[in-house]
């Protein structure tokens, strides 16, 4: 495929709602295309939209170039360039919550996304919740598909991860305050030696430029405050799955569970695909991790790529024109 095909992304920073925003856009609608659809990334937690660097550029790549793809940061969670934070030194908010982030993901999509686009919306860990949450709030906006990538939409704390942390709750705010004192200190480091620390936290690891500069993010301490806080408030608030939002849009959704995810095991899976056996519901069989966006973009791009085409065709129509 052409190099001119996979264009540089664009970094912009939005306000929304009084809050600088960090989006991430790669392509644009093509001209001749009667019908605009957009892919809209709405990450995990950290929601640093710079991981998805890869993932959206081999999206892109795998459609030929005929679906610009959009990833939008969740609030607080990337630092501002100079230049943003001087002219919005007084937007700061934080730290955000669950519910914050959701409807800072409803006003994005309102008042930055084109009203005639219609929206391929890609959720990722904590990314599909929020995702359930615009389907049942925003009935007016136009979804031709959700896309649930290893979802924690249901009984965090029963999963294994949180219960090889459920001894330190009541020690949480005392290890959130020294992680956030930490990064304090860490900030003062040129970003030479942010590097090479992260090297030593990624051994092992054939991390992509993208994710390495985005986990720069993380050596800030209102950064991680806010990524801490969002994630007590996971931990606290996901309890009982959506259901009957599930079960309104399920024609629209496609879910992909990790075999030996710590944060949707298999009996997740399970359960749900035997609450709904018509489903969309896929088990991982290629050994992709939860942070698949460390390692594993483009096997994933690829993935989802086929899945849109082939709903697509299944529907009756090339609505996607590649």
């Amino acid at each position: 495929m052409p190099q001119t095909l996979v264009p540089r992304i664009r970094s912009e920073f939005p306000s929304v709602d009084g809050t600088p925003t960090h989006v991430l856009k790669c392509g644009d609608f093509p001209p001749d295309q009667d019908k605009k659809i957009l892919y809209l990334i709405i990450p995990g937690n950290p929601g640093v939209v710079g991981y998805y660097d890869k993932f959206m550029r081999e999206l892109y790549r795998a459609h030929g170039g005929r679906i610009p793809v959009w990833g939008v940061a969740h609030a607080g969670h990337v630092i501002l360039p100079d230049h943003v934070r001087s002219k919005n030194s007084d937007a700061s908010k934080g730290p955000y919550g669950l519910h914050d982030q959701i409807t800072h993901k409803i006003s994005f999509i309102k008042n930055h996304v084109p009203r005639d686009a219609n929206l391929i919306l890609i959720g990722h860990s904590i990314g599909c919740y929020m995702m359930l949450e615009i389907l049942k709030r925003c009935p007016e906006v136009n979804v031709l598909k959700g896309v649930q990538l290893f979802p924690t939409i249901e009984h965090l704390k029963e999963t294994p991860n949180c219960s090889r942390m459920m001894w330190m709750m009541p020690l949480l705010s005392f290890f959130q305050w020294l992680a956030v004192f930490l990064a304090f200190l860490v900030s003062f480091l040129p970003d030479v030696i942010k590097r090479w620390l992260l090297k030593l936290v990624f051994v092992g690891y054939k991390l992509d430029q993208g994710a390495v500069e985005a986990s720069l993010n993380l050596f800030d301490p209102n950064v991680i405050n806010t990524c801490l806080f969002l994630g007590y408030q996971e931990f606290t608030q996901v309890r009982e799955p959506d259901l009957r939002c599930i079960r309104q849009h399920l024609e629209k959704l496609i879910f992909y569970y990790g075999a030996t995810d710590g944060w949707a095991p298999v009996s997740f899976y399970q359960r749900m695909k035997n609450t709904f056996p018509q489903g969309d519901i896929h088990l991982c069989e290629r050994g992709l991790q939860h942070a698949f966006v460390l390692e594993g973009s483009a096997e994933m791009a690829g993935i989802v790529a086929g899945w849109i085409e082939q709903a697509t065709a299944a529907e009756g129509g090339r609505a996607i024109d590649t």
